[in-house]
């Protein structure tokens, strides 16, 4: 079973190795890892690396992979990865299943009070912030759109309890993942007709794991 792992750390400096680090702990769960710097060049212009060829063969991996692995950890904001986050959602709507971690605890409301601030003022509403837009408060990790994504996928989905030190390159959340899927892949829920799957979330759906934290 082929896995897409999707994530920031391609913007690390050392991304090849976190990769590496990433396909081998998938291969002794007995998945395969496809990494999107896999047989492209450095993300650099001068380097021959036109962005309308790395989004092409990603997308083309996420098509070749049976299920997605996405780090949502909040990358340079409160929020995940916008990359990520679009790689989740093309992931849903070609019907493939998607687990997740994050290596950050908290909901996105709260991060996003901490960062921003309340709007302040007498009546204003808790969910109003200082730059004069609403936050949403449906107790998620991020935002709605994501959450419920996940829900419908019914596979893994963790938060750390605490920040993680080095929040890019800790991979144990990773690895607990991966762990989750061989078990599910191992009870039959995992690669059956009935699994990849995206059923629309009924109100009250929720993943077999949840964010906790």
């Amino acid at each position: 079973m082929k896995l897409y792992l999707a994530g920031p750390e391609v913007f690390l400096d050392d991304a090849r190795e976190i990769g590496r680090r990433k396909v081998a702990l998938c291969a002794r769960f007995g998945f395969t890892g496809l990494y999107p710097l896999d047989g492209d060049p450095l993300l650099d212009a001068a380097a021959g690396a036109a962005s309308r060829a790395i989004f092409a063969a990603n997308l083309a991996l996420m098509r070749s992979a049976d299920a997605l692995v996405a780090n949502l950890t909040p990358f340079r904001g409160i929020s995940a990865d916008p990359g990520t986050a679009f790689e989740v959602g093309f992931a849903f709507a070609l019907g493939k299943p998607v687990a997740a971690y994050s290596n950050l605890p908290g909901e996105l409301k709260h991060r996003a009070r901490s960062v921003i601030g309340p709007a302040g003022g007498e009546g204003q509403p808790a969910s109003l912030l200082a730059d004069g837009l609403h936050v949403e408060d449906f107790g998620h990790f991020d935002n709605l759109m994501l959450a419920e994504a996940l829900a419908a996928s019914r596979l893994p989905v963790i938060q750390a309890p605490a920040p993680a030190a080095d929040p890019f390159r800790d991979l144990m959340l990773f690895e607990q993942v991966l762990a989750l899927l061989a078990e599910a892949r191992s009870a039959g829920r995992l690669g059956t007709p009935d699994f990849p799957s995206h059923p629309e979330p009924a109100a009250d759906a929720r993943g077999e794991e949840t964010f906790h934290g």
